[in-house]
Order: C-alpha cells, then structure tokens, then sequence
C-alpha cells in the first residue's frame, strides 16, 4: 500500500491540535528537546533490557534495570525489585530456548511501549506468544510496569502476522515534528474513545484507509472488512477507557480497558485490556496491531492491570 496524499479533516485537527495550543511557544523547543532526550535514554534502556530478558544474562545483574520499590500491574508480578526478578526467572524456566524479538518500540515522556514476540522460531511469527509491555521510568530506572500477553495467532482473516510491518511509503518516510507525533498521540486517543467508546462509527470512512492493513486474526485487510464486524467490536452500553496513550514516530497506540454491558465499568478488576497500535500517515490509519488479556479477579501485588500509583521518587 503505498503513502496516501489527502488534506487534513477538519475534525482531525479538532481531535488531535486541541492541546498543542496549550504549550508555551517560546518554551516548546528546549521542552521537546529535553524531552526527546530522555525519551532515547529510556527506549535504549527498555530495548536493553527486553533483548535480555530470556538471553544468557545472569538474573541478577537485571536487577539495575528496575527500583527496589517497583510498582507492578502484571497480574502475575509481585511488587519490588525481586518480584520483578523472581518473574523474569520464572519466565526463563517455563520458555526455556525461546528468544523475545523486539517488534515496535514506543517512548513517550516518561513512558516506554515495548511490542514482542517470544518464541523458539522467531522467523515464524505465527508461533510462540504475543506480549506487550508498558514501563515508566525514573531517571533510568523502571519503576511502574504494565503488561498484556497472549497466544500469537496461527492463522489470520488477512494473512498478516500480529508482528509484520507491511505498510510502504511511496518515497523515504518523512521525519515527524514532535508536533505531528503528538498530534497522532491525540488522534489515536480521540479516535479510539469516539469509536470504540460512543460507537461512532461514521469516523472509520474518514479516518481509515481504504486499504487499511490488519494484523488482528479475525478481521480482514482494508476499510470495509473492518466496518463489517465493528459493530460487534464495540456495543452499546460496553465501557471503554484508555488508560495509556503514547506515540513514537509514524505509530501511535492507546492501551484501554473495556468491560461488558452490565457490568461495573468502574471495577478495575472486570473486563480486560486492549491495546491498539496504529501506523499513522497524514492523520489518517493505515495499519493496525493489537493484543487483548481478560482481566483477573485478583493480582499478586494487589494492583489492578489499569491503575498509575506511581508519585515520585519514593525513595527507588
């Protein structure tokens, strides 16, 4: 699919320029140069850190990775440096000769996304387990940690791989202005709460390629193979709420909880976690990843998959 060429809805700029005029002119370039600073230094850390995970790495010496008192939403994690540590080694024990292939990472602020596969054959990306992880950092050091896993699909309505990236610019891909990736932030977000939140669905024949390209199974390439089954993606009277919203370069993704109809969309203990990851081109969606976890009734921390607790140095 090659890069589209469209002029930018009046929506769009609606959605997605709202709180860029917010931001102090004069201040906004040293900002977003300090920010982009400490966005690289965090995406090396976590890429480090990922490429590491089931590799030779003594378990122990990870342990610099992340604060003593580390937060923990990974339903299986216990809170703390040696929670963290005790699963990684676990994880070791139960995947033994499987690699963690970095797919798509995303830093944002103080925050990184981190998109991979884990499997014994990571050539092929129909095998071994899709994982997505959300960490914030504290002068380099991981202190909060989300993550959503599951099976990778063997088969899909498309053909796609959960992981591949099909999407080809017509020329080199342009270099985005920390403006535009915000914008995209912004977009995927509002995006994301009108449709999947109100059922606005009017959105998806402005907003979606025509050629939309799909890596979740059970939808098919393109616009209309999407419109086809969005109605009972998302439900009247379902409860939709993002909860991290992030965007690095051309992708953009928004991690959300949702719950059924009747069911107490305020219980962080109900529902499950998605997170949607979009290849975003002139304001507009051009491809699309996701993964989705039910959520437990209970945790090992006592944290919920959705909660943010961290407030500071606390003493990490």
């Amino acid at each position: 699919m090659k890069s589209p060429q469209r002029k930018t809805p009046v929506i769009l700029l609606s959605l997605a320029l709202s709180a860029l005029s917010c931001l102090p002119v004069s201040a906004a370039p040293a900002l977003y140069k300090q920010v982009q600073n400490v966005e690289a230094s965090n995406k090396a850390v976590v890429r480090q850190l990922s490429e590491a995970m089931l590799g030779g790495t003594d378990i122990q010496a990870l342990g610099k990775y992340f604060a003593p008192n580390l937060i923990a939403h990974d339903p299986t994690v216990a809170n703390g440096r040696t929670g963290m540590l005790m699963a990684i080694e676990s994880l070791r024990q139960t995947l033994p000769g499987q690699a963690l292939t970095v797919k798509h990472i995303l830093g944002d602020r103080d925050m990184v996304m981190v998109h991979s596969h884990i499997s014994a054959t990571p050539a092929n990306e129909k095998s071994g387990l899709n994982r997505l992880d959300v960490y914030r950092l504290d002068k380099g050091v991981i202190v909060e940690h989300w993550a959503v896993r599951a099976k990778a699909p063997t088969w899909s309505a498309s053909g796609n791989s959960a992981f591949s990236d099909l999407y080809q610019y017509a020329t080199t891909p342009p270099v985005l202005s920390d403006e535009q990736v915000e914008g995209n932030r912004l977009l995927v977000k509002g995006l994301s709460e009108e449709v999947f939140g109100k059922q606005n669905f009017g959105l998806l024949n402005r907003l979606w390629h025509v050629n939309y390209i799909q890596h979740n199974p059970n939808v098919g390439n393109g616009r209309a193979a999407l419109a086809s089954v969005i109605h009972y993606i998302s439900t009247p009277g379902a409860g939709y709420r993002v909860v991290h919203s992030m965007a690095d370069g051309d992708i953009a993704a928004a991690c959300a909880q949702i719950t059924p109809v009747g069911a107490n969309h305020s219980d962080e203990f109900a529902g499950g976690m998605v997170c949607d990851l979009y290849r975003v081109v002139n304001f507009e969606l051009v491809e699309h990843w996701d993964i989705y976890q039910s959520t437990p009734s209970s945790t090992v921390s006592g944290n919920s998959m959705f909660s943010k607790l961290y407030r500071g140095n606390q003493g990490n």
